[in-house]
């Protein structure tokens, strides 16, 4: 198994404002940083790589060279993200880059606040509050290639309960108390879990030293077809998520 690493430290643009992060500073922050990792099995990174060769082999044929048939339709498994959504910089990050994308920075100042407007609640995430939230994503990149399926596209919340769990390094756990299944190929698995136990205790706290998303042996077993996607378990050091004394998750 292998973590994909974007190269870019997250970390070191961070104590600037959101609304001045580069397009590449934000793609690190979601793909390689405390708050995200991507992972591609053995066959994952291959199909990662793959991909570009035979968009450049179709490239190719288009310009009437090559033989259609030489790239394969079937390249293997995707490599997949996952996200700590609960943080607030990662929310940011994904609305700088839509921000971005749609030339925010040249909007006029009424074409901005519509714009900020339509992104307040997701900014907020008021479920936050009370929920960890994490995300898992298959991976696309700026082709935008087309993603038949969502990682755990067919599941139900009923399918994943007793299959994940966030844990600490104290061994404290929360279980799985909601699941949305994404409904297109790149739409993500999201992950509710409750934020305290019952005396009003955080999970994630400035005292621990790392955060585990986890899927249960039993469930690694059963699910025979996501699981070549995904390993064991993410870790995440709360070291690498805490600005300031503050565990941002």
């Amino acid at each position: 198994m292998a973590f994909l690493s974007s190269g870019v430290s997250a970390q070191k643009f961070l104590s600037k404002p959101w609304t001045e992060w580069s397009k590449d500073e934000a793609l690190s922050l979601l793909a390689d940083s405390g708050w995200a990792k991507t992972y591609s099995s053995i066959e994952g990174g291959a199909r990662a790589e793959a991909g570009a060769m035979a968009r450049s082999q179709r490239d190719s044929v288009n310009r009437g060279g090559g033989n259609p048939g030489s790239a394969s339709r079937d390249l293997g498994n995707l490599p997949i993200t996952i996200r700590l959504h609960s943080s607030p910089f990662v929310r940011q990050a994904m609305v700088r880059l839509q921000q971005i994308n749609v030339k925010y920075d040249k909007m006029s100042d009424e074409e901005k606040a519509k714009f900020d407007a339509s992104r307040k609640g997701y900014l907020e995430c008021p479920i936050c509050k009370d929920y960890y939230v994490v995300t898992i994503t298959k991976y696309t990149d700026s082709s935008g290639e087309t993603i038949n399926e969502g990682i755990f596209q067919s599941m139900t919340v009923e399918d994943m309960k007793g299959g994940v769990s966030l844990v600490n390094d104290k061994g404290e756990s929360r279980e799985l108390v909601q699941f949305t299944p994404p409904k297109t190929g790149t739409d993500p698995a999201i992950f509710f879990f409750k934020r305290t136990d019952d005396a009003g205790n955080p999970l994630v706290g400035i005292d621990a030293k790392e955060l585990r998303f986890v899927f249960s042996n039993e469930f690694v077993q059963r699910d025979k077809r996501y699981s070549p996607l995904y390993p064991r378990r993410f870790e995440f050091p709360v070291s690498k998520m805490t600005i300031s004394e503050n565990v941002l998750f």
